[in-house]
């Protein structure tokens, strides 16, 4: 694996100030060891307590000098056993195991582990004061890092080359600004289709790839270390103000900004929309240290996008119209061709609705049956064509005279049926004989061309209420009231009585009888 060379530098500084370090502690010995130190600090206590001792020796206090001892070992976790020793060899007083834990020394000179104090009364040796400690069963390596010099060296190794780094680094970026991206990396990003380029702080280059070179034409051209904001063809796109340009705006507020669209002409013969991407690179310790900022071409999109849109008119244009085809078909679907009223099944459907509401909220449902008097004499003495024109302005007078709430269906022929939710009885026949007289008047004087006809209707007309009737009853009640109107004379209203019970268990049907064409 390859090592970058500013890291390379970095860890060759910080060897060289260890080395340094190192001389320094070998010629003015900067650095104290540890065991001389301890050795000290021991042998110091190990004096000051041989004195106590010799004290108690002359009193002959045998027994508090164990106790004292023993209270000494207690406190100093580190002391194993400590004991005082005739000059024959026996041992006067001990604490813990000491003829097991004691070993000869060399010459008689005290260890870090085993500390000797001589006594002596008057100018004769008398005997001696022990100490032994516990041996340091750390490795070697744990004591060089406990070490003064080691903690320093380690300290010099972690941070002084995370310093030297960053040092580099940073005289490198003010130096020459492109040294801080490898060539592998600028490699990478030269492969890429879109421009890319990565800047520093102060919005200058530190890479540019092929694809953002090659906008204006020339992808030789070395942009490190000049202002992005600067390119003269691409400052025509951008905001006269620079701190509005989409990177530095992304570097202020530390934030991405997406979608950013400039139209630029990198060339005089070639005019290009660019969507610029914008990232910024956050530094370790926060703040920003840079950018990456992307350019999509997406002029040939655009025009893709132009021309989509056109399709996309033209296809909308047609749904509407193929809507509109639906709504034609569903209402010639739905409607009689002759009269636009409902056609019979559509009259049903629409009534069974109705029925269903007047059910659940108790409200009156009427029907009207109706058709047209005599209207086979009108076939056989003026022809169909004059009988279609009479069915079609009395179908053309009950669309126009009822509410939008009233259902009109034609049955067949010259017969109707006429649903109104909402009316009782009474109101029913108010309507009705309003309807007769209507298509009386309007049928002569819009067929006055045929001389000699004269249109007339009789109506049925039946209500039901309560909960057990059945759609199918109330038209079979208005189509008998149809056939006591014709028996009583023709042009007239005659009703069903003021009700019809029925069974609610019973679906929507058509009427089991109604009046025969030419009645």
């Amino acid at each position: 694996m390859r090592i970058r060379p500013t890291v390379q530098m970095s860890i060759g500084l910080a060897l060289l100030t260890s080395a340094v370090l190192l001389v320094m502690d070998l010629v003015f010995g900067v650095f104290t060891d540890p065991d001389v130190q301890l050795m000290r600090q021991r042998k110091a206590l190990a004096e000051s307590i041989a004195t106590q001792v010799a004290v108690f020796l002359e009193r002959g206090d045998h027994h508090t000098l164990g106790l004292a001892l023993a209270r000494l070992r207690d406190q100093d976790p580190n002391i194993r056993s400590l004991a005082v020793r005739r000059a024959n060899g026996m041992l006067v007083t001990q604490v813990g195991n000491h003829r097991q834990n004691w070993g000869e020394l060399e010459d008689g000179r005290s260890t870090l582990t085993q500390l000797l104090v001589p006594l002596s009364v008057g100018s004769q040796r008398w005997g001696s004061f022990e100490v032994a400690y516990y041996a340091d069963e750390r490795s070697p390596f744990e004591r060089a890092l406990a070490h003064p010099l080691g903690i320093t060296l380690l300290g010099i190794a972690l941070l002084g080359t995370l310093v030297y780094w960053q040092y580099i680094h940073r005289a490198l970026v003010h130096l020459d600004p492109k040294a801080v991206i490898p060539e592998r990396v600028r490699l990478a990003f030269d492969v890429m289709t879109e421009g890319v380029v990565v800047l520093d702080a102060r919005g200058r280059v530190l890479l540019a790839n092929r694809a953002f070179r090659g906008l204006p034409g020339d992808e030789s051209a070395d942009l490190a270390g000049r202002q992005l904001s600067e390119l003269s063809w691409l400052a025509a796109g951008l905001p006269v103000d620079a701190a509005e340009h989409p990177w530095m705006r992304a570097m202020h507020n530390a934030q991405a900004v997406m979608d950013f669209e400039i139209d630029v002409a990198p060339r005089p013969e070639s005019a290009k929309k660019l969507v610029v991407n914008c990232a910024p690179i956050s530094a370790p310790r926060g703040g920003v240290r840079g950018c990456v900022v992307t350019f999509d071409d997406l002029t040939a999109l655009h025009f893709a996008n132009e021309k989509l849109s056109d399709a996309l008119g033209e296809l909308r244009a047609s749904r509407d119209e193929i809507a509109q085809k639906n709504v034609e078909l569903e209402h010639m679907a739905t409607h009689d061709v002759l009269t636009g009223c409902l056609s019979r099944g559509a009259f049903f459907q629409r009534m069974q609705q109705a029925w269903e509401d007047a059910r659940r909220t108790g409200r009156p449902l009427s029907c009207l049956a109706l058709d047209i008097d005599k209207f086979k004499s009108v076939n056989d003495g003026f022809g169909h064509a004059a009988g279609d024109r009479v069915i079609q302005q009395v179908g053309s007078v009950l669309v126009g005279s009822l509410r939008a709430a009233d259902v009109v269906g034609r049955y067949g022929g010259d017969e109707f049926l006429v649903g109104m939710p909402g009316c009782d009885l009474d109101q029913a026949l108010a309507v009705a004989d309003k309807l007769r007289r209507t298509i009386e008047e309007r049928c002569r004087g819009s067929l006055g061309d045929l001389a000699g006809l004269h249109v007339t209707i009789s109506i049925g007309a039946a209500t039901c209420s309560g909960e057990t009737a059945t759609l199918a009853d109330l038209v079979e009640r208005a189509d008998q009231a149809l056939y006591e109107a014709k028996a009583n004379g023709r042009n007239r209203v005659a009703s069903a009585g003021q009700s019809v019970q029925v069974d609610p268990g019973e679906g929507v049907g058509g009427p089991r009888r109604l009046a025969a064409a030419g009645g």
